[in-house]
């Protein structure tokens, strides 16, 4: 018994399992919504099959809460409030994650040269 309550403790048992799997729907929330940002503001959007496809969600999956957007004429940032405390900056695929207290924003910047959106570093 005392085996599995440690275990709880690092672990963080069921609980903590599911907010972090609210904190990946989250995640993937945010990607899909500044991938349909991203391709409202190309001038191409008709033409490509990803901005087509693109359905996302506005709201978090367990409060309902609308998610944050910041959108500029070269930048963009997309924002949820997540429940397990993160670093700073979490890397995570191709995105970076800028935290501020429990708000997390995946940002991008326009790079003027080529129009294209680039993930934003920290």
């Amino acid at each position: 018994m005392a085996a599995l309550l440690a275990g709880f403790a690092v672990v963080g048992g069921p609980g903590h399992a599911r907010a972090e799997s609210r904190d990946q729907t989250r995640l993937a929330d945010l990607r899909h919504l500044a991938d349909a940002l991203i391709c409202e503001t190309a001038e191409q959007a008709a033409f490509s099959r990803a901005c087509r496809s693109t359905e996302q969600s506005l709201h978090d999956p367990l409060t309902g809460a609308a998610y944050e957007v910041a959108r500029g004429a070269e930048s963009l940032a997309v924002c949820a409030t997540f429940e397990v405390p993160q670093e700073k900056t979490v890397a995570s695929g191709r995105e970076r994650l800028h935290f501020d207290g429990a708000v997390g924003c995946l940002r991008y910047r326009r790079v003027p040269s080529s129009r294209q959106w680039v993930v934003q570093a920290p």
